[in-house]
């Protein structure tokens, strides 16, 4: 039996890494995700800024090669966000970010006593927007530890059992080993994603709403920052630069 309790799922906690959206594919094994070389020389995304409102200028974007390393997205103890709109038109790349400790919210309602640990985001990539459109070309990988108690793994079965249920829900990768001392279960889980995609925005006061999700933002000088306010969506926190 797979419980619903292991809600972890990728589309929750990676995709909230991903600039007003995450349309792309998923990639899965321990190769995308071991966290390794952190904040390697930044994004590494050349360009400069772009004009703004045109088709050509997305095209360019969606043309520009993601290389470099993964910027560390920081876990917990995120500043909180004073919005302040502003003008998002331009070429920006991933340079900071924080998710709070809620990602796991859902999960812990669910298996109450599950603990995370060794938790990883790491991201990159480039976002363009001209006067209507936002072309997004972003990867994000995400690793962590879950510490699953008896309870939990009773309800599936066995350690084994808990893996598969947690990969049910959508993560790439899951390696559960029973702990003999309390015949609980210590999961190491991952997943990357990519996304390539061009969506439609609008902008009023101070958010942004590009399809069914919503963002407050802020545009100062040369970095924009923004939350997601999408119901049940994870509140992640991210600067891109210019």
């Amino acid at each position: 039996m797979k419980s619903k309790f292991f809600l972890v799922g990728s589309t929750v906690l990676v995709c909230s890494a991903a600039w007003m959206g995450c349309g792309g594919s998923s990639s899965s094994g321990p190769g995308t995700a071991d966290g390794g070389t952190g904040s390697e020389g930044g994004t590494g995304v050349e360009g400069g800024t772009s004009e703004a409102g045109t088709d050509a200028g997305a095209d360019s974007a969606t043309a520009v090669e993601i290389t470099g390393g993964f910027i560390d997205i920081q876990y917990k103890n995120c500043t909180p966000l004073v919005a302040c709109g502003g003008d998002v038109k331009g070429l920006w790349r991933v340079t900071s970010g924080c998710v709070p400790d809620g990602a796991f919210a859902s999960a812990k309602q669910q298996c109450p006593g599950l603990t995370e640990s060794n938790v990883k985001f790491q991201a990159r990539g480039v976002v363009f927007a001209d006067a209507t459109k936002i072309t997004r070309k972003t990867e994000v990988k995400f690793t962590a530890t879950l510490a699953v108690p008896k309870t939990c793994k009773d309800a599936i079965g066995t350690c084994a059992d808990v893996a598969t249920a947690v990969k049910f829900t959508g993560l790439a990768t899951a390696t559960c080993t029973d702990v003999a001392a309390d015949s609980s279960c210590t999961c190491d889980v991952g997943d990357s994603t990519t996304d390539n995609t061009t969506d439609k925005y609008t902008t009023a006061g101070n958010t942004l709403t590009s399809g069914a999700r919503t963002f407050d933002y802020c545009v100062k000088g040369n970095d924009i920052e923004y939350q997601e306010t999408t119901a049940k969506a994870v509140p992640a926190l991210f600067t891109l630069t210019k």
